[in-house]
């Protein structure tokens, strides 16, 4: 699998030297390349307008600028890059605990990659963000985790959770109604699946 790790501009509160390998291309939008630097990473390209951070200088990456005013976000950019290049897994990290709106939009760049075939995932200290559409997600036998399930269509079909506290079978679910909420891990692997949409799985530790 071709896989890249994407570090944004909020503060990264994991040892991102335990999730990347030699092997991984490292993206850095914008002022995310500051947090890389923090954590002695170093990035293979940075993207961004830098309307928020310094203009990055001295530093062995490719930098490619972006204009400020424009439709995707710096990170929405990197994600369709992501797919131009043919990257199977993508994992993000500093896209969480700023500005509400950023996170939000980072939620739907995951049902985008998702939609693409791109095996993505937000991680930060407390929990890890995916999107699945009309396939199926694993998720191993984690303690003291919640897990929840939303519709990010206005109703996902054929719905199956198994392995958690509650379990459902081929039902539906709808983006005005939160009933997958708080899912709770029993000690074993939990797998989830969907037959037509988009779904949001978020695991959360409880601590």
């Amino acid at each position: 699998m071709k896989r890249c790790i994407v570090i944004g501009s909020m503060p990264v509160d994991v040892d991102l030297k335990r999730f990347i390998t030699p092997k991984d291309y490292v993206f850095c939008a914008d002022g995310g390349y500051l947090q890389a630097l923090k954590q002695g990473i170093e990035p293979d390209v940075i993207v961004g307008d830098f309307d928020s951070s310094p203009h990055p200088h001295n530093i062995a990456a490719k930098i490619e600028e972006l204009p400020v005013i424009k439709d995707d976000t710096d990170t929405y950019h990197i994600a369709r890059q992501i797919i131009k290049d043919g990257f199977s897994e993508a994992l993000f990290f500093g896209v969480t605990g700023g500005r509400p709106d950023h996170t939000f939009a980072n939620i739907q760049m995951l049902k985008f990659l998702a939609q693409n075939r791109v095996n993505a995932q937000i991680i930060d200290k407390n929990s890890t963000y995916t999107v699945i559409t009309d396939g199926q997600a694993e998720l191993p036998a984690t303690e003291n985790c919640y897990f929840s399930v939303f519709a990010l269509d206005e109703k996902c079909t054929g719905v199956t959770e198994t392995g958690g506290f509650y379990e459902i079978s081929d039902a539906e679910i709808t983006n005005d109604f939160p009933i997958g909420v708080s899912n709770e891990f029993i000690g074993k692997p939990v797998t989830i699946s969907v037959k037509k949409g988009s779904l949001l799985i978020i695991t959360t530790g409880k601590d």
